[in-house]
């Protein structure tokens, strides 16, 4: 039925929305950070880090960069918290 494939339409969705979190937060890991929470909901993306001292300009260019990679998600529709 209809309802059927829609319903698997959406579990699959997000089951790669849950995939690329996890993605970009091995690899926002990776690059140093104690800590990184990632959660997406549709164009956007909210990133919690970790960090003692704020975040650098540097360091918020390779997290938009890791999420547009891993989630197509522009860095514009990024934010980034520091804990």
């Amino acid at each position: 039925s209809q309802e059927r494939i829609d319903a698997l339409s959406q579990l699959s969705k997000i089951a790669m929305t849950m995939e690329d979190e996890a993605n970009i937060e091995s690899l926002v890991l990776a690059k140093g950070f104690e800590q990184c929470v990632a959660v997406i909901s549709g164009d956007k993306a909210s990133i919690i880090v970790s960090l003692e001292e704020e975040l650098t300009a540097a360091q918020n260019a390779q997290i938009c960069t890791i999420v547009y990679e891993t989630a197509e998600i522009l860095p514009k529709n990024v934010t980034i918290s520091c804990k």
